[in-house]
């Protein structure tokens, strides 16, 4: 694969950024990325979806039917969102900080289905699209205060006379230091720091009534302390910084990074003050990530907005993306839990990999996503989605891959296609893909388009594809 295709795919999601990078160079794409907009504007769907306490209290007091019919629309409001949002990762000329997005909501992770509200999932997403670039610390203290982590994790329940140690366990745990690096003490001390933290209006607050004033050993500093406080005491600790370094080389550049490697991106981290900024220039100054080509496993999403974007086609409906992301294990908005998606080898089960290659199928058959009956793979989905979806009979469209039309040998053409979908040939492959499209092929003729979409789709059915 060209370094250009490469970068643009580890960057963003597909190879719509190749051009400029090639253009520009890394370095100076970088910049310009770094200096996107952040601002995504609130969708009309969220109207009518609760954002303060009393509207959240008239919705508790509602009576069973009228709660039943609120839990439809808010789910309904949340398939919205992650379309909205699979639709800026497709569509954004700077996509690395929805790249970013992703990996905070990996990392700080809450789920609509615990959390219930489709604003607070909203305004937690407009957190991390805000601080995609920004400061890891000032992130963890502000999360503390994100009405949809408080939920999620039950900080709503946690108060002085009964303690609910969710939120504080998994600060320590999954958020910052990771096993082994605190206590139980730590747990239960700071489960009573966080006490009264609860939802409010504009964010968390601290209800004065449910607080625990007295003083805690945290960490091995004692004081009355608060959030704040507690966030300050976890960034003192020699090994914060580890645990998220980690995660993002295997979100970046490999599913399995090296302890050296986790090392020398740590020590940066603390010597940048856990700034993300530095650690993204340093990444595409590294050939350790230019040349970490074939060392990740494409999640779903990267998977689906690839081949959309070799095909020219829009993200199909809702329904759709919401069904094949649940399918493949990676509902955007619905983690599985606490610990977000594994990554790595659980995206390629052998019934993962029949579905994604069945929607191969359809785009290079000229087929609508949008079809629920279009392929054996949506043969399970239940009837209600079938029939919020497009109508069974949606006609075929001409498939509009991309590739370079001026090419007229047959080498020449499977060149380009290799060079921008895979990230190496086995001699296997290359003999398929001359058998697919011989020597003695026509670039001129009416079923050319025809036979060089047929070649592609072979290619991006391959192991190789799945690999980048």
């Amino acid at each position: 694969m060209k370094e250009s295709f490469f970068l643009s795919q580890r960057l963003g999601f597909t190879n719509a950024q190749a051009a400029p990078i090639g253009r520009v160079g890394i370095r100076k794409f970088l910049t310009l990325s770094l200096a996107s907009s952040p601002t995504m504007p609130e969708p009309a769907l969220l109207q009518g979806s609760p954002r303060t306490r009393e509207e959240l209290r008239n919705i508790r007091q509602m009576d069973q039917p009228d709660k039943a019919k609120f839990a439809v629309t808010e789910r309904r409001r949340a398939v919205g969102l992650a379309h909205l949002w699979l639709e800026k990762m497709h569509t954004d000329e700077f996509p690395l900080r929805e790249k970013m997005v992703l990996f905070w909501h990996n990392h700080f992770v809450s789920d609509i289905q615990k959390v219930k509200v489709s604003y607070a999932m909203w305004r937690q997403n407009a957190l991390f699209r805000e601080m995609a670039f920004g400061n890891y610390r000032e992130l963890t203290r502000r999360i503390l205060y994100d009405n949809a982590m408080l939920a999620y994790l039950d900080n709503t329940q946690n108060k002085a006379n009964k303690l609910n140690e969710n939120l504080s366990r998994e600060l320590l745990e999954l958020f910052t230091l990771g096993v082994g690096n605190y206590t139980e003490t730590d747990i239960k001390e700071g489960a009573r720091a966080l006490a009264g933290l609860n939802l409010g209006d504009a964010g968390g607050q601290y209800y004065n009534f449910w607080e625990d004033k007295g003083t805690k050993t945290y960490l091995g500093k004692t004081g009355n302390w608060k959030a704040d406080d507690m966030v300050d005491l976890i960034f003192d600790h020699p090994k914060a910084g580890e645990l998220l370094m980690t995660k993002f080389l295997k979100f970046f550049v490999t599913d399995s990074p090296s302890a050296t490697l986790v090392a020398d991106y740590t020590t940066a981290f603390r010597k940048a003050d856990f700034e993300m900024t530095p650690m993204l220039e340093k990444l595409v100054d590294d050939s350790r990530f230019t040349q970490s080509q074939g060392m990740k496993i494409k999640d779903p999403v990267t998977y689906l907005l690839q081949l959309l974007y070799e095909f020219q086609q829009e993200v199909p409906p809702a329904l759709f993306t919401q069904y094949y992301c649940n399918e493949q294990g990676m509902k955007l908005l619905n983690p599985p839990n606490v610990k977000g998606w594994d990554g790595g080898r659980s995206w390629l089960s052998s019934q993962k990999l029949l579905q994604r290659v069945g929607i191969v199928s359809q785009l290079a058959g000229g087929k609508s996503l949008g079809n629920p009956k279009a392929g054996r793979q949506m043969q399970s989905m239940p009837e209600e989605m079938k029939t919020m979806m497009d109508p069974e009979n949606e006609p075929r469209t001409k498939p509009a891959l991309r590739w370079d039309q001026t090419l007229t040998k047959n080498k020449a053409i499977i060149q380009e296609l290799t060079d921008r979908n895979l990230f190496a040939v086995s001699p296997d492959l290359q003999n398929d893909c001359e058998q697919l499209l011989k020597y003695d092929f026509d670039a001129k003729s009416s079923t050319a388009n025809l036979s060089v979409t047929r070649l592609a789709e072979h290619i991006m059915k391959s192991p190789e594809f799945q690999i980048y």
